[in-house]
């Protein structure tokens, strides 16, 4: 009897390392494929995420502007010299509307969000948007401070913005904008960097939405549609 007891012992040893060992396999296939996306395809996912984040920034200035019935822009940060971290892969949303002190001016909205890294608004490949839409604002603030010029902001860095009228349409200025986001690099250059989307590896990695007139975002994430006319 005890033999046997034995035998069966050693077995059900035998099969408990085995089952450790498909699982120590699993773990790393697993593994492996993590590295796999967050590598050769972790842009293609950022691009995504991404694409996903500014679909809600835009949802979020048009129910801003109908519950304040006032004007509400998309901003972009757009000042290379002050933050490069934030150089577009940054965005807010302010509207016009007056402060505590009774001052009528641009106010913050919410804090900003940032993109993942990597990934760009890219005003040339934006169809219908004009690349001189550009302000000067202090943001995020919930104070108006500088930024009491209607047009121009009046504030210290530079900023694209889409515009929503107070009902929450798009800004009569454009009809059916695009907003163009794409993977990119920055580079130094002197002093400063500049803006690559130049990389082989990411010519094709470009994703858009559609801002329509009415009202409604439409995606668009074929990358042979998103590019200059």
């Amino acid at each position: 009897m005890t033999p046997i007891y034995k035998e069966k012992t050693t077995r059900n040893r035998a099969g408990f390392t085995l089952v450790e060992l498909l699982v120590v396999i699993s773990i790393i296939l697993i593994a492996s494929t993590i590295l796999f996306t967050a590598g050769s395809g972790g842009k293609g996912v950022s691009l995504s995420s991404s694409q996903r984040i500014v679909a809600g920034i835009v949802k979020g200035a048009r129910a801003q502007a109908v519950l304040k019935g006032a004007e509400t822009r998309i901003i972009i940060y757009n000042d290379l010299a002050g933050d490069p971290d934030k150089y577009r892969r940054y965005f807010g949303i302010v509207y016009w509307g007056t402060d505590s002190n009774g001052v009528s001016g641009w106010l913050a909205a919410n804090k900003g969000t940032l993109l993942p890294e990597g990934i760009y608004f890219d005003p040339e490949i934006s169809k219908g948007y004009t690349t001189g839409s550009t302000m000067q604002l202090d943001y995020p603030r919930i104070r108006v401070g500088d930024n009491t010029d209607r047009t121009n902001g009046g504030g210290g860095e530079a900023y694209f913005y889409y515009t929503f009228e107070d009902n929450g349409v798009l800004g009569t200025e454009f009809a059916n904008a695009w907003l163009a986001l794409r993977a990119g690099v920055l580079k130094p250059d002197g002093d400063s960097f500049r803006l690559d989307f130049d990389d082989p590896e990411d010519e094709y990695l470009r994703a858009a939405l559609i801002l329509r007139r009415g009202g409604s975002t439409t995606p668009v994430n074929d990358p042979e549609l998103v590019k200059k006319n």
